[in-house]
């Protein structure tokens, strides 16, 4: 039983990670890339976006701001940097 948990679990698990890292960066991209608002960007991801809890860490602006999205234990974040966009950090 266990070795099948193992081996579900590492077959599985870099789909949600996947799943988290695009949200992640497509949000970032879409709210301090392009200038749209939380609400106007949310419905681009509304097939899957409420099986993701998605945390965005505005503190830094108008220099850098930080984007995360979990899903259980798999999480994924992007960050942007002014004049640079947004990238892949997790």
């Amino acid at each position: 039983m266990i070795a099948l948990l193992t081996l579900a679990w590492t077959r599985l698990s870099p789909w949600p990670r996947t799943g988290a890292t695009y949200l992640a960066k497509q949000m970032c991209s879409c709210l301090f890339v392009t200038g749209r608002s939380e609400a106007s960007c949310r419905p681009e991801f509304d097939r899957f976006i409420d099986r993701f809890e998605v945390r965005i860490d505005r503190s830094g602006l108008p220099r850098t701001a930080k984007v995360t999205a979990t899903m259980a234990v798999f999480s994924g974040e992007a960050v942007y940097e002014d004049g640079y966009g947004c990238r892949i950090v997790k």
